[in-house]
């Protein structure tokens, strides 16, 4: 199979694709979020919300229907419309239906003297950090999906867990094709399980989908998604507990304004760059580890096929608050290992 190498028109246009998704995404967000803060400013009363929901859905749904006409015509995605509505509009109308519920309680929480508001949302972070190191989000994803049953990748991935020490782990295909979603994660903070589309299966060679697996099994290996979940969440208990720690405001004015606004601004800054900035350090982490168990150029032809069949510019100039680094910029540290380490092409 030939590689998918994007043409400087075809980049062009997945810039064009990528900006207009993302702006998309961010008024549906915005749909989602404003409308309830502005009633719960104008002291709407709470049982008008489902009016201000039910108006935010429709709007939602409005919004969905022109991206799955953007998507559509860029990437030829099969999905119904009726379905892509639904499922897009569901991601944004679960928030907008529980935010007011959110506010409320929030309102209550505030209601509580100092130190229950300390022992209450402790007592959350502990529940919070019981369900992290469960494997539910894994078990959800399992009875959406099916086992792995390629012989000759469940092989492989024999042989990858052998040589990567990660013991074995599960293999399970996600059925995505409509959506045209070319994917795979590694899921579970203590079990681990990995989760491959069918439309990448369907459109890499096998070389190339047991450098993906590989990948994946470098994030296991390294505990990636452990460390990830364990420090953004020490980052927000740190937070959380400055925004609500005990002061008094008489003979603390200063401190009790401080200390709330220090713990917003570090979560926000955490969320949007240092967590970001992790991930992005432990995805190019798991490339190399890859690379040292196959053979570095099919993983560099994996990613730039993923990169074409998910309409994706290889280069995002600002990138600094996403997951995952630029696919050329993963391109060019793979194949400077591979040659340093006298890998052929």
């Amino acid at each position: 199979m030939a590689v998918l190498r994007a043409t400087p028109e075809t980049e062009q246009k997945m810039r064009e694709f990528y900006r207009q998704i993302n702006s998309i995404n961010s008024v549906s967000s915005m749909v989602a979020f404003l409308p309830t803060i502005f009633a719960i400013y104008l002291g709407v009363p709470f049982h008008y919300f489902f009016i201000v929901v039910a108006a935010q859905i429709l709007v939602l749904a409005a919004i969905s229907y022109y991206k799955y006409r953007v998507e559509r015509k860029a990437r030829k995605i099969e999905v119904t419309p009726g379905r892509y509505v639904l499922e897009n509009t569901m991601t944004y109308a679960v928030f907008s239906i529980t935010l007011p519920i959110l506010l409320f309680l929030f309102i209550l929480f505030y209601s509580l003297s100092s130190l229950q508001r300390v022992i209450t949302i402790n007592l959350l972070f502990v529940l919070s950090l019981l369900i992290l190191l469960s494997n539910l989000p894994a078990s959800r994803l399992k009875r959406i999906s099916k086992p792995l049953d390629d012989p000759y990748l469940i092989s492989k991935a024999d042989e990858l867990s052998e040589k990567l020490g990660t013991g074995k782990l599960g293999l399970f295909v996600m059925n995505l094709g409509r959506f045209r979603i070319a994917n795979a994660g590694q899921v579970g903070a203590r079990k681990y399980s990995v989760f491959i589309t069918d439309y990448l299966l369907d459109n890499l060679s096998p070389e190339e989908n047991v450098a993906v697996i590989a990948h994946e099994f470098a994030h296991a290996k390294q505990k990636h998604v452990l460390k990830t979940a364990s420090i953004a969440w020490a980052i927000t208990v740190i937070c959380a507990n400055l925004m609500v720690y005990p002061v008094d405001v008489g003979t603390y004015p200063v401190m009790a304004l401080a200390l709330p606004a220090a713990g917003f601004i570090i979560l926000m800054l955490s969320l949007v760059l240092i967590i970001p900035s992790i991930q992005r350090k432990f995805e190019a982490q798991a490339d190399l580890i890859a690379a040292s168990v196959v053979n570095g150029m099919d993983l560099v032809n994996a990613l730039q096929k993923i990169s074409r069949l998910n309409f994706t510019p290889s280069e995002i100039s600002r990138h600094w608050s996403l997951d995952h680094p630029p696919t050329r910029e993963r391109v060019k540290k793979i194949i400077s290992y591979t040659k340093a380490n006298g890998q052929k092409n």
